[in-house]
């Protein structure tokens, strides 16, 4: 389940992108950053409250309040507290209903309580409304593979690996698939690739 984790790194940094450049009065800098943890900076515990703090400020409202709602779920998540998290995101939604990191981390969260039908429809509603957002292709792929559908899988890791090709979970994932399908050779290829691209991937 590292890898998984590791797939939805990015979220919270994207979603930092509609975030205000002027804080509010009423919250700290810090407790902006907190809410975005950027390269995991701090706790999933100062990310929760630094996204509550941001929520309950006053600052920002409507579609631009997602941002918010969007991390604080990725942090809810993280902490394996997946009713926190789903209610979080299923609010970053209702605030924008284009929010495609919501639905990405809707999806984990279905597919890290194994519902994974559930899963990949939410990857699928993130692909349609951002067809370039790589995340929800692999996080699908992971979940056709979880199911047993292992063409499907190779077929949304390829799909990552078009949008960015040193996506190393694609690629480890892809050969991790392969392998089970009976490709021993062009598995461990790309698994070595992986690797190469991060040394710490299947961990």
């Amino acid at each position: 389940m590292k890898q998984w984790m590791y797939a939805l790194a990015g979220a919270a940094m994207a979603l930092a992108t509609a975030m205000p450049v002027k804080p509010a009065a009423a919250v700290t800098q810090r407790q902006i950053d907190a809410c975005v943890n950027r390269n995991q900076q701090f706790s999933l515990d100062e990310q929760v409250s630094g996204c509550t703090a941001s929520i309950q400020s006053g600052r920002w409202s409507g579609k631009n309040l997602a941002w918010a709602y969007g991390n604080r779920c990725i942090a809810y998540k993280d902490k394996k507290q997946y009713d926190r998290a789903m209610a979080d995101c299923n609010q970053a939604i209702a605030l924008d209903p284009r929010d495609d990191h919501a639905y990405n981390t809707r999806g984990a969260i279905y597919h890290l309580t194994e519902k994974y039908d559930q899963a990949i429809a939410e990857y699928s509603k993130a692909i349609r409304i951002n067809p370039h957002f790589v995340d929800p292709f692999h996080n699908r792929g992971m979940s056709y593979a979880a199911k047993g559908d292992l063409d499907t899988a190779i077929a949304d890791y390829n799909a990552a690996l078009r949008i960015n090709p040193q996506d190393a979970l694609a690629l480890y994932e892809r050969g991790i698939a392969k392998q089970k399908k009976g490709d021993e050779t062009g598995g461990q290829e790309d698994i070595d690739a992986a690797k190469r691209i991060d040394p710490k991937m299947g961990e």
